[in-house]
């Protein structure tokens, strides 16, 4: 497959180089005497890269007045609300128009071999997300020479016919992407003088063939949203462009030591006390909308609740539930930084943390649709422990001689509990270095390397082969942080990243089930999130569908690619950042209006009047998912509004009224950031989505910008479930406490040992 489109990119793509500025995106040097490398990809160019992609010069249009998506399935809630989804991603341009010199595709068919289904898994059968895509042009009878009478029509040109076959409808969503990204506008060659009227942009693709499937069943995104809420509208636009991308997991870090946004059915003092404010919460109708919007396009949400580390959230509203520190050796509840804080981990000697966490698990199983449930499971402070008089008298009951037995202890209670609920679970890689047993359906996520620490780990490399050859299931994370940032296409090492380069055997390899990004969130939130999120998690979902990094295109060939998804997804209303220098088409610069000037003061005259005349641009936008559309090409209508107005006695200013228009972003609060994290840029972000998911039934109309912020989320006000009664706690007594906070600040950085270095965070 490699051999095929290289072959086609040298011997073809040069050739017709001149055509191929008719696109809406184009990559140039940094510095005029460094050229770039690399093979230019045509116009619409797939991301990420099909598994087989045999294209063509020969090209078909399309008309956007006749064009229409045709499904087999009936009444499918996935697929009719793709298809209303896709048509409007595809005519992306209402001023776009079909060419008359090509063949038109008039209707594009979707065909489910399976029947419909309504909630996606975890499936490692490549056909579970399989399709074929194919284009073609038939009948049409072309003129044998120059002086002989052309046929007319479509009797000439012929017909465009196009299809896409999948066994399942999550792979009806992957084609019906694919097919959207092929389409693309033609625009201006650079540099060409403008003319009087305007440009109109017209509809082309690629005749083309397209077998494709996803490398990997786990194509997944971490967002943290405890150290800075994500409103619910920015969360939307997320997994729209996740599905851009092809990616099937929204990994949700929900809450953390800083904030404990998430509403619980159960036990409402945990937002009450947890949140930021009233407002920084996401109530269950918001998970419902998330879980949902999340379905429609076939991504999985599996929620984190970390413990016994991280668990300063869970505190502010159960201190009980915390391991009381004794930083000056003699009193409960001392920090002794940076060590640990006054309060840290959940305590593994109450019996009331274990009944706590068996009705939240029971809880969450039933909000989530997912069989998966991330327990975290990492980052024990374990001086915290060891400083305790009440763990050390456990330690000796239970006959343990080192702190880290307290830790498997909890583990393997938590983990127990689990398979009562039965959930299935995701864990971080911490437990099983340590050599705790999980169950055959769990999977371990790995996120060390050397390069977060290189004195206290090793290379990621070296993780997965020891957890895969002990028969773990195993997605990766190490190379994939991308709130890491650094100036330049820093996207080149994610793209470089692959999860089975390390040394083992094709069963091992077997037992990768993909990679997550993580966007960690302590310089992250609404502001700058999109930015620094894409293109750059874009080199990541490509490596987790496409081809092994060996038989792969070369990083200098994907730029241009990248660059156009990059221009794709800004148009489609995501604010995603540059890779190099370059531009996304003149649509992407708004159309200049022109202000009226008010007239200079004259001497009041009840005889006179002054006519002033203001001329208003108007500039549509194309339809997209997105509730903040982008700026579209320039149109050529414009209206001319002339008012005549009686001057005054006295003249007065023009004062013009005070805007109406409240900010939709939910406010952030200043937060200390975390001590765990790195360092990085800020950059602007889009406004987001319309808060409500695709109706089930029914595809809804193009959705429209909200006019007014979103609501305040509404908060339940009922009474927490009381806790048991307080039990002997292997010789500690613990008071329950519901309504008051734990003592303590945030979470200093983790601390192996007492007698080692802090060491950098997972999360």
């Amino acid at each position: 497959m490699g051999g095929a489109i290289g072959m086609w990119a040298r011997q073809v793509l040069l050739a017709v180089l001149g055509v191929w500025a008719l696109t809406s995106a184009k990559l140039v040097y940094v510095e005029e005497n460094l050229p770039l490398p690399g093979v230019e990809a045509p116009p619409g160019s797939p991301w990420p890269l099909p598994k087989s992609w045999s294209p063509s010069l020969e090209q078909v249009t399309i008309n956007p007045a006749t064009f229409e998506i045709v499904a087999n399935l009936t009444g499918c809630d996935i697929i009719d609300a793709a298809v209303h989804r896709y048509k409007s991603l595809t005519l992306i341009d209402p001023l776009g128009a079909s060419d008359p010199d090509l063949p038109e595709l008039t209707t594009l068919h979707v065909i489910v071999t399976s029947g419909c289904d309504h909630t996606p898994h975890l499936n490692s059968d490549p056909n579970y997300e399989s399709y074929v895509l194919d284009i073609a042009v038939v009948g049409g009878v072309q003129p044998e020479g120059e002086d002989e009478e052309p046929v007319e029509g479509k009797e000439r040109l012929g017909e465009g016919v196009a299809s896409i076959m999948a066994s399942t409808v999550w792979g009806a969503l992957r084609g019906l992407e694919t097919f959207s990204q092929l389409v693309h506008l033609t625009e201006p060659q650079h540099g060409q003088v403008p003319t009087p009227e305007p440009y109109q942009p017209m509809y082309r693709l690629n005749v083309t063939r397209i077998e494709d499937e996803p490398r990997f069943p786990h194509r997944g995104l971490l967002l943290d949203t405890a150290r800075h809420f994500l409103p619910k509208d920015i969360m939307l636009k997320v997994l729209d462009s996740m599905a851009w991308n092809k990616l099937n997991v929204l990994h949700w870090h929900i809450v953390d030591d800083q904030s404990f946004p998430y509403e619980s059915r159960i036990f409402p003092n945990l937002t009450q006390h947890g949140a930021y404010t009233p407002r920084h919460v996401y109530t269950q109708k918001d998970v419902e909308d998330l879980v949902e919007y999340a379905r429609y396009r076939g991504i999985r949400v599996i929620p984190e609740f970390d413990t016994p580390g991280h668990a300063q959230g869970f505190g502010k509203a159960f201190p009980h539930l915390l391991t009381p520190c004794f930083g000056d050796g003699r009193t409960a509840g001392t920090p002794h930084y940076p060590y640990h804080a006054a309060y840290e981990n959940f305590d593994p000697t109450n019996p009331q943390v274990y009944e706590f966490l068996k009705a939240f698990l029971v809880d969450l199983k039933h909000t989530f649709v997912d069989g998966y449930i991330h327990l975290g499971l990492d980052e024990v402070f374990l001086p915290c422990w060891s400083s305790s008089p009440v763990v050390r008298a456990f330690m000796a009951r239970h006959n343990y001689t080192e702190v880290r037995q307290v830790e498997q202890h909890y583990v393997e209670k938590v983990l127990d509990l689990a398979q009562l609920t039965p959930i299935n679970y995701v864990t971080w890689q911490d437990p099983a270095d340590r050599g705790v047993q999980m169950a055959n359906t769990s999977v371990v996520q790995v996120w060390k390397d050397e390069s977060l620490a290189p004195n206290n780990m090793k290379g990621w490399r070296e993780y997965v082969h020891d957890l895969t050859e002990r028969g773990y299931q195993v997605i990766l994370s190490s190379c994939w942080y991308i709130n890491y940032i650094t100036y330049g296409p820093d996207w080149r090492n994610f793209y470089k990243c692959d999860p089975t380069d390390f040394q083992g055997t094709e069963e091992q390899k077997k037992l990768v089930l993909g990679g997550e990004a993580a966007m960690w969130g302590e310089y992250v939130d609404a502001t700058n999130l999109l930015p620094r999120l894409w293109p750059r998690a874009s080199a990541a979902a490509e490596r987790l569908w496409s081809l092994p990094l060996a038989e792969a295109p070369s990083v200098e060939d994907a730029a241009f690619r990248l660059d156009q998804h990059r221009c794709r997804m800004l148009r489609r209303g995501i604010p995603a950042q540059p890779i190099l220098n370059g531009f996304c088409g003149e649509w992407e610069i708004p159309q200049a209006i022109e202000m009226s000037t008010p007239p200079p003061p004259t001497t009041p005259s009840t005889s006179s009047t002054s006519t002033t005349t203001t001329t208003t641009t108007t500039t549509p936008s194309p339809p997209t998912t997105a509730s903040t559309q982008p700026p579209a090409p320039p149109s050529p209508e414009t209206s001319a509004t002339t008012t005549t107005a009686t001057p005054q006695a006295t003249p007065q200013p023009a004062v013009a009224a005070p805007s109406q228009t409240a900010d939709s972003a939910v406010p952030q609060e200043n937060q200390q950031p975390d001590q765990n994290n790195q360092p990085a840029a800020a950059a602007a972000a889009a406004p987001e989505q319309p808060a409500q998911p695709v109706d089930a039934s029914v595809p809804a109309p193009a959705p429209v910008a909200p006019a007014v912020p979103e609501s305040v989320p509404e908060i339940v006000t009922t009474a927490a479930v009381p806790s048991p009664p307080v039990a002997p706690s292997d010789g500690a007594t613990n008071t329950m406490v519901q309504d008051t906070p734990a003592a303590g600040g945030a979470a200093p950085q983790e601390v192996p040992t007492a007698n080692e270095a802090p060491a950098p965070q997972a999360s």
